[in-house]
């Protein structure tokens, strides 16, 4: 079924500078994947050095490798299954639009094998539950909680932030989504030109520089940074600055089985695209089996 994949993935910064027309693409704010079908879109040769391509099966394991957490940050993570989910339901019509289905259903299915038999019990899977870990267990935890950003990762956070009992301010550039988010969380917002600080922790999910705002913070201030690459030189004295980088490697006392379970899925993986081609070979009358279509 899935020998004519075609998988071009991307995690540069540049990501959003190569498109492939009449394709389908998925992307977050880690990530770019661009699916299609070898027998229409042979791996182009202008294909950017930042771009892997992956074909049939492999390319199948790659995007179950994503939509399980497997290639996140955050080993094993949540969000993205539910990322992937919502794109998928927004299909093209006719025959791609169904063989797409078909891939998102049985892409979907093995994830929850593998979920269910292999990624639980392995702390914190999802972002939104890291920054209420810190915000909770903080020495003095904080009553008000400022999230910068309106993109995927913000609206991933804000559910765990709302539903606490902080009172959380949305902080971001863009107005229409800063009223939907705030809306649909029951938190206030404000652009950020109009924004100045008042004692909250921050909890930065945008590529956002804050210099210009860090003579605010006072010793004791808590911020969670989730960017990967922080754009402030350096940060005051006194202020409880936690990186993503520190959240990840506070994750040690599961680091050893994460090991283990990583090791064991190798395998695993394996006997699964095993039994989708075999799956693949007893259909006689599947999609490979009819002329190529025009998308």
């Amino acid at each position: 079924m899935w020998s004519t994949l075609q998988i071009f993935h991307s995690e540069a910064s540049d990501r959003d500078l190569f498109s492939m027309a009449d394709s389908f693409s998925w992307k977050t704010c880690m990530r770019t994947v661009i699916v299609s079908d070898s027998r229409i879109h042979p791996s182009p040769v202008d294909l950017p050095t930042t771009w892997e391509s992956k074909t049939g099966y492999e390319a199948y394991r790659l995007l179950l490798e994503i939509i399980s957490g497997l290639k996140s940050k955050l080993f094993g993570e949540t969000e993205v299954l539910a990322q992937f989910r919502q794109r998928f339901q927004e299909l093209p019509d006719q025959a791609f639009g169904e063989y797409l289905a078909k891939l998102r259903d049985n892409l979907i299915e093995d994830c929850r094998s593998l979920r269910s038999g292999y990624l639980q019990n392995l702390g914190e899977q999802s972002y939104g539950g890291l920054a209420d870990k810190y915000l909770s267990e903080a020495k003095n935890p904080p009553k008000e909680v400022v999230l910068f950003g309106t993109g995927q990762l913000a609206e991933k956070l804000l559910p765990w932030l709302s539903n606490s009992d902080k009172k959380t301010k949305i902080v971001g550039r863009n107005p229409d989504r800063l009223e939907y988010l705030a809306s649909v969380s029951n938190s206030s917002y404000h652009l950020m030109e109009d924004w100045s600080p008042n004692g909250e922790a921050w909890v930065i999910a945008a590529p956002m520089d804050l210099s210009p705002w860090m003579d605010k913070l006072t010793p004791g201030n808590l911020v969670l940074d989730f960017r990967e690459e922080p754009l402030e030189s350096s940060w005051p004295s006194g202020v409880i600055y936690i990186s993503f980088a520190d959240m990840l490697s506070s994750l040690k006392e599961t680091e050893e089985r994460t090991r283990k379970v990583k090791e064991e899925l190798k395998s695993v993986l394996d006997e699964l695209l095993q039994e989708r081609e075999w799956e693949a070979h007893q259909i006689v009358f599947g999609w490979d089996d009819l002329p190529c279509p025009t998308f």
